[in-house]
C-alpha cells in the first residue's frame, strides 16, 4: 500500500507542476524505479513539454532545477533537443508565444428569419 501511495503522491506533484518537490520525493523513493528504464527521461520530457507551453524565457538555474538538478552539459542536451537557446545573462529562450498562437475562425450561422421572430416577440 505504501508504494501505491507514493506513486500517487509523485503523480500529483507532477500534475501540479511541483517539479523540484517531485525530484526530492523521488530521491527518497528510488526503490520504486527498480527495473524501470527511461523513467526519469520520460518525466523530463513531460516537464519540457510543460515548460514549452508555459514559458517564453526561463532562468537557466530554474530549468536545471526543474529537470532534476541537471549538470550544465546535461541541460545543454535537453535544450538542444527542444531547440531552446541561452543568452549571456543566464536566460533560456523557449519560444515566442506569438508564433504558436493559432486563432480559431468562428462562423456564426444566424439567419434573418430566426432573429426576426425573436425581435417580433420582444416588442
Amino acid at each position: 500500500e505504501r508504494p501505491i501511495r507514493q506513486i500517487l503522491y509523485l503523480g500529483d506533484l507532477l500534475e501540479t507542476c511541483h517539479f523540484q518537490a517531485f525530484w526530492q520525493a523521488l530521491d527518497e523513493n528510488m526503490d520504486l524505479l527498480e527495473g524501470i528504464t527511461g523513467f526519469e527521461d520520460s518525466v523530463r520530457k513531460f516537464i519540457c513539454h510543460v515548460v514549452g507551453i508555459t514559458y517564453q524565457h526561463i532562468d537557466r538555474w530554474l530549468l536545471a532545477e526543474m529537470l532534476g538538478d541537471l549538470t550544465d552539459s546535461q541541460l545543454k542536451v535537453w535544450m538542444s533537443k527542444y531547440g531552446w537557446s541561452a543568452d549571456e545573462s543566464g536566460q533560456i529562450f523557449i519560444c515566442s508565444q506569438e508564433e504558436s498562437i493559432k486563432p480559431k475562425n468562428i462562423v456564426e450561422k444566424i439567419d434573418f428569419d430566426s432573429v426576426s421572430s425573436i425581435m417580433a416577440s420582444s416588442q
